[in-house]
């Protein structure tokens, strides 16, 4: 199963970090994604400057991972930051209600991005994944269930039917 990843660039600054996302961030770059960040978490990260300039568009998987994200790091640290998101991207945070879980970067700084390794994860990790970010959308936004309830429950089904293969 071949999903295109969007490219994942980073600068690891010790207490912080800076991670470039460039193309289409969606369900299967979400999972290398979430590495990502988990692993400079527990390296000592504890805010993110995401730079979206050339991030063409987020799904609600990924969408919903930063906001897990957020939780992880506490929500009123605001530790992660949007930098230059699209006007697509920016509604579509808005458009879920999460917008006020991020702050607006002003800069990036002068961090130096390198492409970071990331694989595809396999089936069973990605539906994982995205039922688990589709929950987080729901519990930040109580608007967000009467869009994401089918989901939740279509990705429950396929990971009962994935069990039993």
């Amino acid at each position: 199963m071949a999903q295109d990843l969007a490219q994942l660039f980073v600068a690891d600054l010790g207490s912080s970090a800076v991670v470039r996302i460039t193309g289409c961030a969606n369900f299967a770059s979400s999972v290398p994604f979430k590495k990502l960040v988990n692993g400079l978490i527990e390296r000592g990260c504890a805010k993110f400057t995401l730079d979206l300039t050339d991030c063409k568009l987020m799904d609600s998987t990924f969408l919903g991972v930063l906001v897990g994200v957020t939780h992880k790091l506490g929500q009123a640290a605001k530790g992660v930051e949007l930098f230059n998101p699209s006007e697509q991207v920016h509604a579509m945070f808005d458009n879920l209600g999460i917008l006020e879980l991020f702050e607006k970067a002003k800069s990036l700084g002068q961090a130096e991005v390198a492409e970071a390794e990331i694989s595809n994860a396999a089936k069973r990790e990605l539906t994982e994944n995205s039922l688990e970010a589709h929950r987080t959308l729901m519990d930040a936004n109580p608007e967000n269930e009467a869009k994401f309830k089918e989901v939740a429950r279509f990705l429950e089904e396929d990971l009962k039917h994935q069990d039993e293969a």
